[in-house]
C-alpha cells in the first residue's frame, strides 16, 4: 500500500476498485452472519418445509387414495353381488316366460277344443230344440184330438144310454153326430177297431145282438181308455218341459 500510495498508477486503478469491491463483499456476509439467515440457510429452509409440506401431501394423497381404492373395491364387490343377483332373476324370468309360452300355447288348445265342444252342444242344442217343438206340436195335435174325442164319447154316452139304442142305432147316431162333432170320427175308428179285435170270426158278438147295453159299455170303455191316453200324454209333455 505504500508503493501504492508513492507511485500511484491510474490504469491499476480499476482493478484495486474491484479487489476492493470484492473484499468488502466477503467482509460483509461475515459481519450480517451475527444477524440474518444467510441465502443457503434459506433454500435449506425452505426446500425442507416444501419436502415436508409434500410429505404431508404425500400421506393424504396416500390416505384419499387407500379410502377410493376401499370404496372402489366394496363398489366392485356390491356391482358383482347386483350383477349375480340380477343374473339370477333373469333366469327365472326367461324360465317364468317360458312356462308362459307353454301355458299360451295349452290354453291355446283348450279353447279350441272348448269352441268346438261348444259348437257341438250348440248344435245339439239347437237340434233339441227342434225336436222339442215338433214334439211339442205333435203334443197339442194328440192332446187335441184326444181331448175332443172325449167329449165326443161323454156326449155319446149320455145319448146311447138316454135313448137305449141297441147297436144299428147307436153307430147310425154316432155317424150323424161325427158331422158335426169334433172327434166323433175318431171314436167311430176306435169302435170298429175294437168291434175287429173282439170278433173271432163269428159274424157278430151275442154280447153286442139287439141291444145298447154292449154298446154303452164299449163307449165307457173307450171313454176310459182315451181318457187315460190323455193323462199319459199329457203327464209325458209336462215331464218333457221340465227336462
Amino acid at each position: 500500500l505504500t508503493q501504492l500510495r508513492a507511485e500511484p498508477d491510474t490504469a491499476a486503478l480499476p482493478a484495486m476498485k474491484s479487489v476492493i469491491a470484492a473484499a468488502l463483499l466477503c467482509v460483509v456476509p461475515s459481519v450480517a452472519h451475527a444477524t440474518k439467515v444467510t441465502p443457503t440457510q434459506q433454500v435449506i429452509t425452505m426446500m425442507t418445509e416444501m419436502k415436508t409440506k409434500g410429505e404431508k401431501m404425500m400421506d393424504e394423497e396416500q390416505k384419499v387414495f387407500a379410502a377410493y381404492a376401499e370404496w372402489a373395491d366394496d363398489r366392485s364387490k356390491e356391482l358383482a353381488f347386483d350383477i349375480e343377483d340380477a343374473g339370477a332373476k333373469i333366469e327365472k324370468l326367461l324360465a317364468f316366460i317360458e312356462k308362459a309360452d307353454s301355458d299360451v300355447a295349452q290354453l291355446g288348445k283348450d279353447i279350441e277344443s272348448l269352441n268346438a265342444e261348444i259348437d257341438k252342444l250348440s248344435a245339439e242344442k239347437k237340434e233339441a230344440t227342434e225336436l222339442r217343438a215338433s214334439e211339442h206340436a205333435e203334443y197339442l195335435k194328440v192332446s187335441k184330438d184326444l181331448g175332443e174325442s172325449v167329449d165326443a164319447l161323454g156326449r155319446a154316452v149320455q145319448v146311447v144310454s138316454a135313448q137305449q139304442y141297441d147297436r144299428p142305432q147307436a153307430e147310425a147316431m154316432l155317424q150323424t153326430m161325427a158331422k158335426t162333432v169334433p172327434g166323433m170320427p175318431a171314436v167311430l175308428a176306435a169302435l170298429q177297431q175294437s168291434d175287429m179285435e173282439q170278433q173271432d170270426g163269428a159274424p157278430e158278438v151275442a154280447a153286442y145282438e139287439a141291444q145298447g147295453g154292449g154298446v154303452l159299455a164299449l163307449l165307457e170303455g173307450l171313454e176310459k181308455k182315451f181318457k187315460k191316453e190323455l193323462a199319459d200324454v199329457e203327464e209325458d209333455e209336462a215331464n218333457q218341459a221340465h227336462e
